[in-house]
């Protein structure tokens, strides 16, 4: 009889998930940092952009059409321009050529000429943008560009993306890869990377544009999913939204069913790679491919 008992009780410690050993369910993993600001500060708030070979500037002179026109910086640095002649401009700015053109035609051309130059398309600078965006590929990269602009330009995110972006920065990578090419998600996944709130970013709350330079990676990874099973109405596989808890999965899952032991959940995450199973509270949050399971009661 005692014997009995005893298996009787092993029993609904069993179905109940209330193994002796179970340990609470931890946070998530939260190693990875999201900044209030991911813009590093030893960053330049404003990069400036020098000219160089294969840049194509536009070149307007005020109500002198003709001399108004698009030029390509040669191979050498310099590009021609009537009046002027050979324009030196590897390692300038757009202002400085401005200034200088300014000079050369009023010295003895034109009486207080107004002239704007501006960098029409830059040469060999890229940004490129993998995952879950609607058109990944390798962009232009604009002066001045920021995060949030470059996503845009390739279609925004889809509606698998996660809520969160990864930003590569060009200086932590040594690879060899050549221009244009984008890097593989292996190759990036192994690199420092700066992690961006996608809601908070569109949301416009970061307090300045986060920068993008030439060779950068955007990686916005598709969302992770939990797993509701057991005594739920609709057991199956849910978007892990962010701060999703416990009782907010299994809302998601329908609820309860009427023979649900609700005060024995429990969950299973995955540590180093390893499965484990915890006992977990309604109000603890989960992170992605954690396993919820409610356990049918006993009573």
């Amino acid at each position: 009889m005692i014997a009995k008992f005893c298996i009787g009780c092993a029993l609904i410690l069993i179905l109940a998930g209330c193994g002796p050993n179970l340990p609470p369910l931890p946070p998530p993993d939260m190693s990875v940092a999201f900044p209030e600001n991911p813009a590093s500060p030893s960053e330049p708030e404003n990069e400036v952009y020098t000219l160089g070979p294969e840049d194509v500037l536009q070149i307007t002179v005020y109500e002198h059409d003709d001399l108004s026109r698009e030029v390509a910086i040669a191979p050498d640095g310099a590009f021609a321009f009537p009046l002027i002649g050979k324009v030196e401009a590897k390692g300038l700015t757009t202002a400085q050529v401005e200034q200088y053109m300014k000079a050369e035609l009023g010295r003895d051309f034109l009486v207080n000429p107004q002239i704007s130059v501006t960098v029409t398309k830059h040469r060999n600078r890229h940004v490129y943008v993998l995952g879950a965006v609607k058109t990944p590929g390798v962009y232009e990269l604009k002066h001045n560009a920021t995060l949030l602009e470059v996503i845009s330009e390739a279609g925004g995110v889809t509606e698998e993306a996660g809520w969160m972006a990864r930003l590569v920065r060009a200086s932590s990578t040594n690879s060899n890869n050549a221009a244009g090419t984008p890097p593989s998600l292996d190759q990036v996944s192994k690199r420092p990377g700066i992690q961006v709130d996608l809601e908070r970013l569109f949301a416009g709350e970061f307090r300045k544009p986060i920068p993008i330079h030439n060779g950068d990676t955007i990686h916005v990874p598709k969302g992770g999913f939990v797993f509701v099973t057991g005594e739920v109405v609709n057991p199956g596989r849910y978007p892990l939204g962010r701060g999703l808890t416990v009782d907010r999965a299994i809302i998601l899952a329908g609820g309860f069913t009427k023979f649900a032991a609700k005060k024995s959940i429990r969950v299973r995450r995955l540590i180093e790679g390893q499965p484990q199973e915890f006992r977990a509270q309604m109000h603890n949050q989960l992170q992605g491919d954690d396993v919820i399971h409610v356990p049918e009661s006993v009573l």
